[in-house]
Order: structure tokens, then sequence, then C-alpha cells
């Protein structure tokens, strides 16, 4: 059986981690007020797990969400939603790194973090390596050394996308950013209401 596979929305599956996630997540929930439990997101329509001011999740997304975060837990977020309110999909965009990641609806936070590791895992482009070594020096040397590091543990030499963020591969949280979300909207692409900006951090 599928543990990302969804199983509707129902609200008590909406849950505020009252201790770390990685150690225990609750499959229900007393629907006590947010403020009882911790301070209230600036993004009420994003589920706390995601949100970057409540997330206590600490993913790499370098590994598999079964592998990078307790089994029990990844499990549970595949019945998850990620969104409060219906939406035919969530776009994911970042300062740290140029793709966009398009998740369909139902999208849990399984999704949400299976998405991310799977994209991060393509091969580098040679488009995209030429842009670097032309335009950005000190991207081409982050990518390097990552890359550099991964081949030494993963035995994998193959540049890929994970290697653009260099050591910071820990996620952060998803937050709102207009302007760059404008900034970043190609001119013949529809623009999606629930676009969200991820961070990511050192491990």
């Amino acid at each position: 059986m599928n543990p990302y596979a969804n199983r509707g929305w129902a609200p008590n599956r909406w849950y505020h981690p009252q201790s770390d996630p990685r150690l225990h997540v609750p499959l229900y929930y007393w629907p006590v007020p947010q403020d009882r439990l911790r301070p209230q997101s600036k993004y009420p329509n994003l589920n706390p797990i995601l949100a970057v001011d409540t997330t206590l999740i600490q993913y790499d997304v370098r590994k598999t969400p079964l592998h990078g975060i307790l089994f029990s837990t990844a499990a549970q977020l595949g019945s998850t939603l990620a969104l409060s309110s219906p939406s035919a999909a969530i776009r994911i965009i970042s300062h740290s790194f140029p793709w966009t990641l398009d998740i369909p609806a139902p999208v849990t936070c399984a999704a949400v973090f299976d998405g991310l590791h799977k994209m991060l895992q393509e091969p580098l482009a040679d488009s995209e390596w030429g842009t670097v070594c032309i335009l950005d020096k000190s991207r081409r040397e982050t990518i390097e050394k990552a890359a550099k590091a991964r081949a030494e543990r993963d035995k994998e030499k193959k540049l890929k996308r994970i290697d653009w963020l260099g050591d910071k591969t820990v996620f952060k949280g998803l937050e709102k950013d207009d302007e760059f979300e404008k900034k970043r909207l190609l001119p013949e692409m529809a623009p999606c209401a629930e676009t969200w900006v991820v961070k990511f951090g050192k491990p």
C-alpha cells in the first residue's frame, strides 16, 4: 500500500504538532484554538507542517521522504493536505534554485516533500551548466564542491540539480513573496494562486 496515497480531506487531519513531528505526529488531534499550541502562522491557509514560521520538520531533501523523515510521520503526511481550502495545484519556486515545481491536486504534505526530492534528483542540463559557467562563477564553485562531496559519498559523479543548493539542503518551510513570484513568472506561463517560495538551510 502506498503510504502517500491521499484519503481525502477530513478536518481532523489538519493537525497542529504539539511536539517535534520527527519523534511523534498524532494522527488525530482535538481542535483547540491554535494559540494554545503555538504562535499562529502568517499563512493560515498553509498546513503548519509546511509554513516557514511554524514547521518543526527538518527534512534534508538529499534523501527520500521515507528515509529523511521518520517512517510513521512520512506515512501520515500522505493523507495530510497542504492547504486548508481546495486548490487545483500548488506551485513552488525558490531563491535557491531556478526551477518551478507544479504539484497537482490533491496536494498533500508528502507530495510537496516528494516533489522537491524528485525534482532535485534530476540531472543538471547542459544548458543550465553552461549558464552557470558563463554568468555565475560563485554558483559554479558551489555546485562543483557539492557534487564532489556527493560523489565521495554516493559514488555518482554526474551533476544533479541538488548540487545547486550546495550545503543548504534542509527544508526550512514555505513562505509568500509576491514580488519574487511576479519576477519568476514566464511571460507565457499562467499564474498560480497558490505559489509558494521554499527556503533551505544547512543541516
